[in-house]
C-alpha cells in the first residue's frame, strides 16, 4: 500500500470526525514497533517501513498482531482518548495539504478535537525500526 492510500485512510477517519477509543502498540514507551489505533468508525495499524511509516487499514481485531498492549493510560493517548480526530497530515508541510503528492510519510500529525477546542496534535515519527509517539507543543 502507498503512503499515500494509508494517508488517505486517516483523513477519511478525519472527515467522519471519528472518535478514538482505544490505542495499542507492541510495546509501551514513547517507541513503538506496531501503534493500532481504533476509532469507531474503524481500525488503523501503523509500522515502521523502509520508506516511512506504513498505515493499513485493519476489518477485525483477529487480523491484529499478538501481544498488542493498552496505551490509554499513556502519554499523549490519555489526553484523546474519546475524542473525534479533526486533521491528519504528513509532518514538514502545512496542515490541510493531505495526501497528494505524497511519497514518503516519515512523519505523520494526527489532530484531535478542532481548533476552538484546544487540540491536541499527535506526533509520529518514522526512526529505523521503530515509531516515535509524541505530543505536539502547542
Amino acid at each position: 500500500m502507498s503512503m499515500r492510500a494509508g494517508l488517505e485512510i486517516l483523513e477519511r477517519a478525519a472527515e467522519a470526525r471519528g472518535r478514538i477509543l482505544r490505542a495499542e502498540a507492541d510495546r509501551e514507551g514513547a517507541r513503538v514497533g506496531v501503534l493500532v489505533l481504533t476509532f469507531d468508525v474503524g481500525r488503523v495499524l501503523m509500522r515502521p517501513a523502509d520508506d516511512g511509516i506504513e498505515v493499513v487499514h485493519v476489518e477485525s481485531r483477529e487480523a491484529l498482531p499478538d501481544g498488542l498492549a493498552s496505551l490509554e493510560e499513556e502519554e499523549p493517548w490519555w489526553r484523546v482518548i474519546g475524542q473525534p480526530i479533526t486533521a491528519a497530515w504528513p509532518g514538514g508541510v502545512e496542515e490541510g495539504v493531505g495526501a497528494s503528492g505524497l511519497g514518503r510519510l516519515m512523519v505523520l500529525k494526527l489532530r484531535f478535537r478542532e481548533e476552538q477546542e484546544n487540540p491536541r496534535v499527535v506526533l509520529l515519527e518514522a526512526t529505523g525500526s521503530a515509531i516515535r509517539v509524541g505530543l505536539e507543543a502547542s
